[in-house]
């Protein structure tokens, strides 16, 4: 897994390297929840903020690789190690890397309209279900991938958007436990 990421992030880089780009800046806010067999969850608040470019494929198509720190989770209902009701907090901080192709509608001279979809690729740096780690208890999967979408609504360089992105990998051994969130962002291009 690390191979790829460091392979994507040579490729983000090179992509940079070429003329004709735009970078941005974003961050948002949003909630996330966790679907899984057998066991009721509940949404929880999570961000997200990240740097990426925008590389020109024709006059309204363009890719837009970013790169990313994404907060995810969910609160799971029933009961703990003791027997008691409740709820356990699930928190895990991804970096990723989605890779978006991106159509630009020029709504006038101001304002354009940005519909985006793509894959994205996450690894887990830390985990946390209640108090335990994840990832050291041997049962968290640290890689994460899955269909990001979203709709931007751009202003000279200020955009807002809302994001979609649902996870298709596991994010634990023997659990058919999967991981989607919602956000809505704010960003500047330069």
């Amino acid at each position: 897994m690390k191979k790829i990421f460091c392979l994507m992030f040579v490729a983000f880089i090179a992509m940079a390297a070429q003329a004709q780009i735009t970078w941005n800046v974003k961050a948002g806010f949003g909630f996330s929840n966790c679907s899984s067999e057998g066991t009721e969850t509940n949404s929880t608040l999570v961000w997200k903020a990240g740097v990426g470019i925008e590389k020109p494929l024709s006059a309204n198509w363009s890719i837009m690789p970013s790169l990313e720190i994404a907060i995810k989770g969910c609160e799971v209902e029933g009961e703990d190690y003791y027997g008691s009701a409740g709820t356990t907090d699930v928190k895990i901080s991804y970096i990723q890397i989605p890779v978006l192709a991106a159509y630009r509608y020029h709504l006038n001279d101001s304002y354009n309209l940005v519909a985006k979809a793509g894959p994205y690729f996450a690894y887990g740096i830390t985990g946390k279900v209640g108090e335990d780690d994840l990832f050291d208890e041997g049962t968290g999967k640290r890689f994460d991938m899955g269909l990001d979408l979203g709709v931007d609504l751009e202003h000279e360089r200020y955009v807002i958007g809302f994001e979609y992105e649902y996870g298709f990998t596991s994010i634990e051994e023997g659990w058919n436990t999967t991981i989607a969130a919602a956000y809505l962002t704010i960003g500047y291009k330069f």
